[in-house]
């Protein structure tokens, strides 16, 4: 999440040193799908086009079963398109993720980063964090800086040296992750491929071509026993693939958590992804939620570092991120675990059956943004205020025709700097908001959008629903509502024929911004 987190201050002109204990990349591939709230954080950082051109970009998933010629059931992930600009799942692997990252980091010219690296300890004041650094040379340093965020995963030193330990639930069985070469005799089946077993689960998602990410529970035995065995990686293959050749190219065994540290933030120390709350891997979100962690976070210390409300913002950090965890994270790979991976065989047919009927019924679109990770909502921010359905919440998006006539996306206006929303119908002459516009342009560091519905006319500066008025629908509101879209493109604040006070305080409040006078 390091890498996240310098690539997010990069964006807003930070610089930072990343210490990263690895001499390298990771040369396995652990984590396999990067989820469409993600992806929208990359296209925000403007790095999205060259994650698509490097994994593969799921619009839909067909539900296989070994031995049998056809799938038996699919779902289509195109309903994602019709709340983001993002219209599936995109497959890489973890390591070439980082890859992908490091290098986006270094042509910032932001961040040193420094491979090798390891912190051991640290004391921090007023003045900021002093760090002891163990290169892998064996020479100690010593480092400071303004804030220092533990990114150093589930054993973390940081937060050991708060004194916080993860706290929470171990699941009664260990899972199996292998990744197989096996040759691709079809390369329209790319999974996932269950195989039918007793309790548990053993299945296989294609990551690459005639690369095969196999997941499977283990039973007691395989559990003493060590599972790294071939014996044991032969027996999956062949009921996954059928008799084959095949290469092992790397597994391991573990046992799953639902673990959060108790706070994120000590003064000027902060916690960030696996250092603040291990999940189950069951849905894919732990890596997609430290790069969220890291997007929320940048933002703030940024601010903060520009004068802002330190107390304020990083409390809500604490407050938002924590919640997300807490609220949506650990219940849905809860659920998923418990009644997916490790189920008995008949309960894990009920909740497929239900699954798979999904679609048919109209369901998709209530469940994506579940599986998305669209979903998230920060109700007990101390930064958040106001009147109106979407405070706190990630913003809807939608296209948007430009001043100038370019296509946009409302979210991609989001970022670095955030972005007052208003909403002019051209028939509210007491809610002028060009001279709104005017009064704030320079105050906040904000970018004004004029906003109004397909086919009424506005001032050149407006932004126009490209979507038949659909987005303006998505919203819920009416003529003369005000938005605040934070840098990270959720709505810090809202309401409706603000006066000039009231729109005043939501934009401080929502911004950290330091009060005038």
């Amino acid at each position: 999440m390091g890498l996240s987190l310098a690539l997010g201050l990069a964006r807003h002109g930070v610089r930072s040193i990343l210490f990263e204990t690895k001499s390298g990349i990771d040369s396995h591939s652990r984590a396999l799908g990067i989820l469409p709230r993600t992806l929208e954080i990359f296209r925000s950082w403007g790095i999205y086009e060259r994650f698509v051109a490097q994994g593969q970009l799921r619009t839909r998933v067909d539900f296989w079963v070994a031995g049998q010629p056809k799938p038996v059931a699919g779902i289509d992930l195109g309903v994602f398109s019709k709340i983001s600009a993002v219209p599936g799942v995109l497959i890489l692997p973890q390591n070439r993720t980082e890859a992908l990252l490091l290098n986006q980091v270094k042509e910032t010219g932001l961040t040193e980063v420094l491979p090798g690296h390891t912190v051991t300890g640290f004391e921090q004041d007023a003045n900021g964090v002093s760090a002891d650094i163990a290169a892998s040379n064996g020479i100690a340093q010593a480092f400071h800086g303004q804030y220092l965020v533990g990114c150093d995963g589930a054993h973390s030193v940081v937060r050991k040296t708060l004194g916080w330990e993860l706290q929470g639930k171990t699941y009664p069985a260990r899972v199996l992750l292998a990744d197989v070469e096996v040759p691709d005799n079809d390369e329209q089946v790319a999974g996932p491929i269950f195989a039918p077993v007793k309790r548990g689960v053993l299945a296989a998602l294609r990551y690459e071509p005639g690369h095969w990410r196999i997941i499977s529970t283990l039973d007691h035995n395989e559990a003493e026993q060590g599972p790294a065995e071939k014996s044991a990686i032969d027996r999956r293959v062949q009921e996954l693939f059928g008799s084959c050749a095949y290469e092992h190219l790397w597994s391991s065994a573990f046992q799953i958590h639902c673990r959060t540290s108790p706070h994120f933030r000590r003064d000027r120390v902060l916690l960030a992804g696996d250092a603040a709350h291990i999940n189950s891997p069951a849905g894919g979100q732990g890596m997609n939620s430290g790069i969220q962690d890291a997007h929320n976070l940048a933002w703030k210390l940024a601010r903060v570092l520009a004068g802002a409300d330190a107390e304020l913002l990083l409390t809500s950090y604490e407050a938002e991120r924590r919640e997300a965890v807490v609220k949506n994270v650990d219940r849905y790979t809860d659920f998923l675990t418990r009644f997916g991976l490790l189920a008995p065989r008949m309960a894990q047919n009920v909740i497929r059956a239900f699954v798979f009927a999904l679609p048919r019924f109209g369901m998709m679109s209530h469940l994506a943004p579940k599986m998305g990770m669209l979903d998230t909502s920060y109700t007990r921010s101390p930064i958040v205020s106001g009147r109106g359905a979407w405070i706190g919440r990630r913003a809807p998006d939608g296209e948007l025709v430009s001043p100038n006539g370019t296509p946009t996306r409302l979210l991609d206006l989001a970022g670095p700097a955030p972005v007052l929303l208003l909403f002019d119908d051209g028939r509210l002459p007491t809610w002028d908001g060009a001279r709104i516009a005017n009064s704030f342009q320079n105050i906040h560091d904000l970018k004004i959008a004029l906003f109004s519905p397909i086919g009424v006319p506005k001032q050149p500066e407006a932004y126009v629903d490209g979507s038949n008025g659909s987005l303006w629908r998505s919203w819920g509101v009416a003529g003369g509502t005000a938005a605040l879209l934070r840098p990270d493109g959720h709505v810090g604040w809202m309401g409706r024929h603000p006066l000039p006070a009231e729109l005043e305080k939501g934009i401080r409040q929502a911004l950290g911004s330091q009060a005038t006078g």
